[in-house]
């Protein structure tokens, strides 16, 4: 009888264990899985900024507007963002609501050395707008351009894979 009552406590003892032990890591997919989805959208709001300082440039010289002074601070912002995008894509997520590819984290060398380049013509876009040359900057943001899209053409989804056109679109 007693060796009964030790066997059942034992018993209960390890279901529990085998509970907490499941609950356990339950948790950490959860944890796992919203890590991967703010990697995502950290990524992707990381991007739309750099977007948006291209376009904007893009904006002020295609229809001359009278804001040569932003290209400055939308040079700098750009220079700033493109320091901040390796380490976008330490966390590997290539599935779900994402553009980027596997070939980010399986030819990391390529990826960073596309990245320096990227940074290294936004750095010289900042020269360049600040000297105020309307010629010298139209070629450097064709450069800069370039280096960026030197990324997407390796690295992201081609448009038709796209998460959005897929109808992933954003919330």
């Amino acid at each position: 009888m007693h060796s009964l009552r030790i066997a059942r406590k034992t018993g209960i003892a390890i279901a529990w264990l085998m509970a907490a032990t499941i609950i356990a890591s339950a948790a950490s997919a959860q944890d796992a899985a919203k890590a991967d989805e703010g990697a995502i959208k950290y990524r992707q709001s990381l991007m739309e900024s750099v977007g948006g300082d291209m376009a904007s440039i893009g904006n002020i010289l295609k229809y001359g507007l009278p804001l040569t002074g932003n290209i400055v601070v939308h040079a700098e912002g750009l220079a700033s963002h493109a320091k901040l995008v390796g380490s976008a894509f330490e966390r590997k997520v290539s599935a779900g609501r994402t553009d980027a590819q596997p070939a980010i984290w399986e030819k990391a060398d390529a990826f960073k050395e596309k990245v320096k380049a990227f940074e290294t013509e936004t750095a010289k876009l900042v020269e360049v707008a600040k000297a105020g040359d309307p010629a010298a900057l139209g070629v450097q943001m064709k450069a800069t351009g370039k280096s960026c899209g030197g990324c997407h053409d390796d690295f992201r989804k081609p448009k038709e894979e796209s998460f959005k056109r897929a109808g992933g679109g954003d919330e």
